[in-house]
């Protein structure tokens, strides 16, 4: 979803493809499924893992999960930068600050989409705290959570919008409203544990779970503020992005088996979320280049890009980050 959000620039070029941005431009709340998706498995994974070796070991592979993954794809993009490209890299600040993911937004970042994992450590820290208390008393500690995240954004969006609307809410990161989705996701993992009912009664959670999508997409369409203001983006496409979740969980219930290539592309999800970007521009640079511009060779460049970057980003995860992962997890 998220990059056919970042590709819908490009099939702007092609007049044939521009009416597709009327879909793909929601592309970006694939990062909201990712946020309840992580808060599924990764409280999940606490409840095993720091209940039996305590919360630095899990905190130290959850965090090495992520760096694995990222610093490889910084170095490939400093060596494309200086070697092929023969560009500056950015200032030594930004470097360090964007190599350790201490930019929780997308704009200082050198990789644009590291922004999220940033959220992810704030997030991983707060699951770690959740899972050391007892486990009767998790839920309420989780749902005291987001009732704070909920009335911190609500609070500053009721007594001083302007401000919100500018960037400048205090906390704004700390506190992120898009916690919620993530908090939603680990009261879904505990419901999925305990073997709640309603995740396997299909002729009821189904139809729920596509009104519950269709009243987030429909609220987020309503402001552009939406998307840039955390607490409203957990209310809308964070709505959509938890029921979406739920509606997976549910169809493992029944008869529907994913298709292998969807399961591949699914592993490799992370390197095609780190890569897409960098891809997105190098083939900018290799359309220009090339002089790609008649519309019917055009037409078949953007086309076969997609699948170009997810290829390549199956073998990025084939032969770096899945060697590394066994390596070092």
């Amino acid at each position: 979803m998220v990059l056919f959000f970042h590709m819908h620039p490009h099939w702007n070029l092609v007049p044939v493809l521009a009416p597709t941005a009327a879909v793909t431009r929601w592309g970006f709340s694939g990062v909201d499924i990712f946020f309840a998706l992580s808060g599924f498995v990764v409280y999940r994974s606490a409840q095993r893992s720091v209940a039996n070796h305590g919360a630095g070991p899990f905190l130290r592979r959850r965090l090495l999960r992520i760096y694995l993954g990222y610093w490889p794809v910084l170095l490939l993009i400093a060596a494309f930068t200086l070697l092929v490209y023969q560009e500056k890299l950015p200032p030594v600040g930004k470097m360090i600050f964007s190599t350790l993911l201490l930019y929780p937004n997308i704009w200082d970042n050198w990789l644009p989409p590291a922004w999220s994992l940033t959220m992810e450590i704030y997030f991983y820290l707060w699951i770690t705290a959740i899972a050391l208390l007892p486990w009767r008393w998790q839920p309420k500690a989780i749902a005291i959570l987001m009732a704070l995240l909920a009335a911190w954004g609500a609070g500053w969006l009721i007594f001083d919008a302007a401000r919100v609307f500018e960037g400048r809410q205090p906390l704004r990161y700390g506190l992120t409203g898009l916690g919620l989705e993530f908090l939603a996701g680990a009261l879904l993992a505990r419901a999925y544990d305990r073997g709640a009912a309603w995740l396997s009664n299909s002729g009821l959670t189904v139809p729920l779970c596509l009104c519950a999508i269709a009243a987030g997409i429909s609220l987020g369409n309503l402001s552009p503020y939406f998307d840039r203001v955390e607490v409203m983006r957990a209310a809308s496409f964070g709505v959509m992005g938890v029921a979406a979740l739920t509606l997976i969980l549910v169809l493992e219930h029944s008869r529907f088996t994913p298709p292998r290539w969807l399961v591949h592309i699914g592993d490799a999800s992370f390197s095609l979320y780190l890569l897409h970007t960098f891809l997105l521009d190098a083939s900018g640079r290799l359309r220009m280049e090339w002089q790609v511009s008649q519309p019917g060779a055009l037409l078949c460049f953007m086309l076969a890009l997609p699948v170009a970057i997810v290829i390549l980003s199956l073998l990025w995860y084939r032969w770096v980050e899945k060697p590394l992962m066994k390596v070092f997890l």
